[in-house]
């Protein structure tokens, strides 16, 4: 069903009416006010990207633009030598590794790719016509000629909401056989739905799907820096691992050496056994060092990838310790990661934008849009010396939408209001999961390593006392070198918990988003 309600009104008048009257010039001002304010609203505030940036801040590496090096693979390039701590760590790798860069510009590609279905149905267009119309009629022995020459410069604004407004201001030359008018002329149209249009209602509904995909770009930006983030601090800890087995194991060598010495002075008995037995263990140690080194080294290149920096600068790693959750209760570290964590506020922001899906297709039942178009010729010349003439009307457009559209936008945007809000409680599912592991297992991991660090004296006495008791005949080289073997799996055991708290400190960082709190260094480091 459709209803069209039109009123127009057309005047002539004789009096005279030209650009250079105050009429004219009032005219021609109202048009050029009328033009740029048009133009100022298709170009302030009407690209989405602005306003989502203001719902949820992403942070962006500031070298995003920046080419990696070429001389990164390279074994002469130094470059830059890096001192990192696990904190320093964070934001050195946010601003250098590749696939983090690579899913923020996935996620800009498409925030731009919605810009442009916002900005092409938002868009104002300036358009320039030149037009010349020859007709020539014979009745009989009467020949009649004429021409219409039209110059005319327009400018078309489009809005999102399916409003349409058009300006146009132009020249008209008339000849009819030996008569000449020149005329110039404004027209201005307007369409501005006052409900929900079909028009408005498919566009609603190519909205909400390219909305969800550039929503669910971002959160796959948000889960690759995370997840990137937190792989970059585990390496970190593990690097650091593999640097105390080493300096372990070779401590282990160390005192296997001196032990030696001991050995050759041993008077009253034989000790070639002995030394024989030693020199094995001592073998084994050595061996045990190299694989270490070498494992260490292919552990340094991997996280030195992990990080986007180049292979072959020198990297200082200091161990110290790292917890920005210190002192927080479970409660109030879950409290605190719901309000902070960007994938949360993307998602509820997902939901917002759904549920104003829904009550546009809910209040879609009805097309009706106001009309308004208007005309004036202006005074011209010749014959159209003294005249001029003007032209307006105004109306509505009502029609009816078919329910089936409305109810299918209806259906869509609920679905993803539901989808978008169990996507919330997933994440704080995981979040409180996560946050209770990591805090649990930091808390009895950290226990464990300080009884562990508390009885290391007591090994090293054990392992001496040995050394004398050897001496005097009272204990045989197996179980000597089984007590500085014990020595070396303690100090290694302490090394893997110490390796695992700050592993658990990462997942606590990736479950409550504090990596991108931590993305800007610190005064001090800077310093």
């Amino acid at each position: 069903m459709q209803t069209v309600v039109n009123f127009k009104t057309r005047m002539t008048r004789a009096r005279p009416f030209c650009l250079k009257s105050p009429a004219g010039i009032s005219m021609l001002r109202l048009l050029v006010c009328v033009t740029l304010c048009a133009s100022t609203l298709s170009c302030v505030g009407t690209v989405p990207s602005t306003q989502l940036q203001r719902s949820v801040t992403l942070p962006m590496p500031s070298s995003m633009m920046t080419q990696p090096s070429e001389d990164r693979l390279d074994p002469t390039f130094r470059g830059k030598e890096y001192k990192l701590t696990p904190r320093s760590v964070i934001p050195i790798a946010f601003e250098f590794q590749p696939d983090i860069k690579s899913s923020f510009q996935r996620f800009k590609s498409e925030e731009a790719r919605y810009d442009f279905f916002y900005t092409s149905l938002d868009s104002l267009t300036p358009r320039f016509r030149l037009s010349n119309d020859f007709d020539e009629s014979r009745v009989a022995k009467t020949v009649t000629r004429s021409r219409d020459h039209d110059v005319e410069i327009s400018l078309e604004k489009r809005f999102f909401d399916t409003t349409q407004l058009e300006f146009g201001l132009g020249y008209q030359t008339n000849e009819l056989d030996d008569e000449i008018g020149n005329q110039p002329f404004v027209s201005v149209d307007l369409r501005y739905p006052l409900w929900a249009s079909r028009e408005k209602l498919e566009r609603a509904s190519e909205d909400i799907f390219r909305r969800n995909e550039l929503d669910d770009a971002m959160l796959g930006y948000i889960q690759e820096a995370r997840r990137r983030l937190q792989n970059v601090l585990f390496r970190f800890y593990d690097v650091i691992h593999l640097r105390r087995r080493t300096q372990n194991r070779e401590k282990w060598q160390h005192d296997l050496e001196a032990l030696n010495a001991v050995l050759q002075k041993v008077q009253g008995r034989d000790a070639s056994a002995d030394l024989r037995r030693l020199r094995g263990e001592t073998a084994r140690v050595v061996a045990e060092v190299r694989v270490d080194k070498g494992w260490y080294e292919i552990q340094l290149s991997r996280f030195k990838a992990a990080c986007g920096i180049p292979f072959h600068v020198r990297v200082e790693m200091i161990e110290e310790p790292f917890n920005p959750f210190e002192g927080m209760s479970h409660k109030d570290l879950l409290e605190a990661s719901r309000k902070t964590d960007p994938e949360i506020a993307t998602l509820a922001n997902a939901v917002r934008n759904s549920e104003v899906q829904l009550d546009l297709a809910k209040r879609g039942q009805w097309d009706i849009a106001f009309l308004l178009a208007g005309e004036s010729n202006l005074e011209g010349r010749g014959e159209r010396q003294g005249s001029s003439d003007w032209s307006s009307s105004f109306g509505l457009d009502v029609s009816a939408v078919d329910p089936r559209v409305t109810d299918s936008l209806i259906r869509q945007a609920q679905s993803n209001i539901y989808r978008f809000k169990q996507a919330i409680v997933a994440r704080e599912n995981a979040i409180y999961v996560d946050t209770f592991e990591s805090l649990t297992r930091i808390d009895t991991l950290s226990a464990s390593r300080q009884e562990l660090i508390d009885n290391i004296p007591r090994y090293i006495d054990d392992y001496k006392t040995g050394i004398s008791d050897y001496q005097d005949g009272k204990l045989n080289i197996d179980d000597l070198l089984k007590r500085r073997e014990n020595l070396f799996q303690q100090r290694e055991e302490i090394s893997r918990l110490t390796f695992l708290v700050g592993a658990n400190v990462a997942e606590l960082c990736s479950a409550t988003g504090k990596f991108f709190e931590l993305i800007k260094p610190s005064e001090e480091e800077e310093k």
